[in-house]
């Protein structure tokens, strides 16, 4: 197995202030850029979708692929950050504008700040989620310094949302989640995009499991992937 840590996730200090890393930039002067963060483990034809979907409807000139070296709450299991790395760029060269980056911090208003820096004042930027991490978004329990209601201005004022609702957490339960009087002030900076229902049971778990099984995982990944989830990896016997 491949040693985990590549030259872009050495560079990263997760003690330093918001870091950003280009690992692969296909449209350097994009006025319009959407960000899908995920920890990728693999990436799905959900996450393309999602992505797709954001793109074609918010006119995004860069989609950006925003691997998640850490995250509020999954710890780092499955397949190592070196692979995933490898797949999400095998992905962005073979679609028209889509990029892939890395950031040393978990939280979104970290996200944006350094997005922002890397890029400028000049382009609007967009962060693309499905509904359980606009939840997440405004959980208290995820912030302490600074504030949750100091992060919240920060991340607005840098980002919008837009989010793919899903089970649980449907359009008419967000609507109404967003109506609560700490959240409706930032609720016209929060867009929503309608994904195909097929796709609201595809997640990375079930394609491990299949993985760990023995069973096809054609129709849930992106083809550019086949090839790391068709030879042997550590994870499988560690993380079924």
């Amino acid at each position: 197995m491949a040693n985990d840590r590549t030259p872009e996730v050495e560079s990263l200090d997760p003690q330093a202030p918001p870091q950003w890393r280009w690992v692969h930039r296909a449209c350097p002067k994009a006025r319009r850029i959407g960000v899908l963060s995920a920890s990728f483990n693999p990436p799905t034809r959900a996450h393309m979708a999602l992505m797709e979907t954001a793109q074609e409807s918010f006119r995004l000139e860069e989609s950006v692929l925003l691997l998640a070296v850490t995250h509020v709450e999954k710890p780092l299991t499955g397949f190592k950050l070196r692979e995933r790395l490898e797949m999400l760029q095998a992905i962005a060269r073979e679609r028209l504008g889509w990029s892939v980056a890395l950031c040393n911090r978990a939280r979104f208003f970290e996200k944006a700040q350094a997005l922002r820096e890397a890029v400028g004042a000049g382009s609007e930027l967009f962060f693309v989620v499905g509904g359980d991490t606009v939840v997440r978004l405004f959980n208290a329990q995820y912030y302490s310094d600074p504030p949750m209601e100091l992060a919240l201005q920060s991340f607005f004022q840098t980002a919008c949302l837009i989010v793919a609702p899903r089970p649980p957490w449907d359009r008419p339960a967000l609507e109404a989640f967003l109506q609560d009087p700490s959240r409706e002030t930032y609720r016209a900076r929060i867009y929503f995009v309608s994904l195909d229902p097929a796709f609201t049971a595809v997640s990375s778990s079930e394609v491990r499991q299949r993985l760990a099984r023995g069973e096809p995982v054609d129709m849930l990944v992106p083809s550019e992937i086949l090839p790391w989830l068709t030879k042997p990896s550590e994870w499988t016997q560690a993380n079924p």
